[in-house]
């Protein structure tokens, strides 16, 4: 098991009028774990509490009750070291121009992670070029700057930023939801064959079924902080949740 979260709830406390508190439940007693080698979805709508679980995953987010467990050790524990989390677990954002320095080339974008986690490491460069091929750019694309690539090319270049720690997990927070339907296709591909070379584990965060159906061998589907539905295959028939059926029958009316 590589990470395992049991029972997580997130509760953003609000202050009203008169001095009177109450809090929001962003997420409510989620559990679910990734295996080594799998990809996972986590499907909902907008404002479901997706991103605020990933933010609890990558503790940028303190949860307000639960356990987030990787490898069985808690990472909100004081032994578990910034280091083990952010060199085992990486994230890809929606935001691909925000993620990237502007005033950096791509090669130094690509150098930063690799002098971080391994300063032993010399050949920056090459290890540079073998991350841009592995998501299908070639070696010119170092000298580039991040505002002289198309939005489908900058993504490329963040997976290529994430894969640079060798991680264990990358969580992608919709992260190929601005692109258009061939950036889209092509860079779930790209995952795909990434993934196959003994990669790492994917949690795929979305509000598109049918990317997931593309990519992951399962999907928990999340609504309103809760996740009410766990499918490992795509029968209708298994479906129980109202918005579960919902989603299906979205995804068969553009099929």
């Amino acid at each position: 098991m590589l990470l395992e979260l049991k029972k997580v709830t997130k509760e953003y406390p609000l202050r009203l009028r008169r001095g009177n508190a109450k809090s929001k439940i962003a997420v409510k007693n989620v559990s679910f774990a990734i295996t080594k080698g799998e990809s996972v979805g986590l499907v909902g709508e907008s404002g479901s509490g997706k991103s605020t679980l990933a933010k609890c995953m990558m503790r940028l987010e303190k949860i307000t009750s639960g356990q987030v467990l990787w490898k069985g050790q808690s990472i909100y524990s004081k032994r578990f070291k910034d280091f083990t989390l952010y060199k085992n677990i990486q994230m890809v954002l929606q935001d691909s121009s925000a993620s990237l320095h502007p005033k950096m080339r791509v090669a130094e974008i690509l150098a930063e992670p690799i002098r971080n986690f391994f300063p032993d490491e010399k050949n920056w460069h090459e290890e540079g070029i073998k991350l841009l091929h592995l998501v299908g750019l070639d070696a010119s694309f170092l000298n580039y700057y991040p505002d002289q690539l198309s939005g489908g090319q900058k993504q490329r270049v963040c997976i290529a930023k994430a894969l640079a720690v060798k991680p264990e997990l990358i969580i992608f927070d919709e992260s190929i939801a601005s692109l258009d339907s061939p950036s889209q296709k092509s860079i779930l591909e790209i995952l795909k064959k990434i993934q196959k070379l003994d990669g790492p584990s994917y949690l795929f965060i979305t509000h598109d079924l049918e990317s997931t159906k593309e990519l992951c061998d399962r999907v928990a589907i999340m609504y309103e902080g809760e996740i009410v539905e766990t499918l490992t295959d795509w029968e209708n028939g298994q479906l129980t949740h109202p918005y579960s059926r919902l989603l299906f029958d979205t995804m068969d009316s553009y099929s």
